[in-house]
């Protein structure tokens, strides 16, 4: 599912372009950028590593699955080359392979965001007024209060969540 849910983030990214940067240190100011590399977070034996799936906005679901098993695969067999890390614009990291249904993910700085998923699981949920089991996963953001306000980053959350639960509505963004 990590496909679309960063095509979802980067539909989103697009509708609040103040999450898809960086922080100038020197001067503070926001540096906007244009492209959308995402970083992914992936666990491995020396610790967490963040390699960037570069352009994914210009990447269809099927070259993002590829692009994130091959980066996860190199973190794992310590096959990273440089251009595989650095300059992501936002970051992913997923918080419930070990069954967390709630975290608060660390920004990986020089970013300004960054989003947390959760473990997926069944959950009732009211559907045309019926209680129906649903898969459910919980997100959480985390973003730089010097640079987005709360109801940005809910807005943004929002959009990202929409967007997941109206799968039509998310490849009408993705054509």
């Amino acid at each position: 599912y990590l496909p679309f849910i960063v095509k979802a983030v980067v539909a989103s990214l697009k509708r609040f372009p103040n999450m898809n940067g960086h922080v100038d240190d020197d001067d503070m100011a926001f540096i906007q950028r244009g492209s959308y590399h995402i970083g992914i977070a992936v666990a491995s034996e020396r610790g967490l590593v963040v390699p960037v799936v570069r352009n994914a906005d210009r990447k269809s679901i099927l070259e993002l699955e590829q692009e994130i098993r091959r980066l996860a695969d190199a973190v794992r067999t310590n096959k990273l080359t440089q251009d595989d890390l650095g300059g992501s614009t936002f970051t992913i990291t997923s918080l419930g392979k070990e069954g967390g249904i709630f975290a608060t993910p660390i920004i990986n700085y020089p970013e300004v965001a960054i989003m947390g998923i959760h473990k997926m699981a069944k959950r009732p949920m009211v559907v045309d007024d019926e209680i129906k089991v649903r898969d459910m996963m919980n997100l959480s953001l985390s973003f730089d209060h010097r640079l987005i306000d709360g109801h940005v980053g809910a807005a943004f959350t929002y959009s990202v969540i929409k967007l997941l639960q109206n799968p039509d509505r998310l490849m009408m963004e993705m054509a």
